[in-house]
């Protein structure tokens, strides 16, 4: 099992427990898990370009462009 699918189960197993352990719904549980596991790595991968534009803003001295504060990362959202 690799890391990412680890911190998956880990996820459905909290939703689990955080609605009081209920029977029959750890298809439920699992795709939630999966819902929020994407979430946040789309935020990430946002979060990732908006420094990489960043950065090749600031190497290229070019000050025509945004500067770094008109530049704003995605929403910081907890995915929980």
């Amino acid at each position: 099992m690799n890391e990412q699918e680890q911190r998956r189960r880990q996820r459905a197993y909290q939703i689990w427990e955080d609605e009081g352990r209920p029977e029959g719904q750890h298809l439920d549980h699992w795709a939630r898990a999966e819902d929020q596991h994407e979430a946040t790595e789309e935020q990430a991968a946002e979060v990732t370009e908006a420094n990489r534009t960043a950065k090749k803003q600031f190497n290229d001295g070019d000050t025509t462009k945004e500067s770094a504060m008109d530049i704003r990362p995605p929403s910081m959202t907890s995915a929980d």
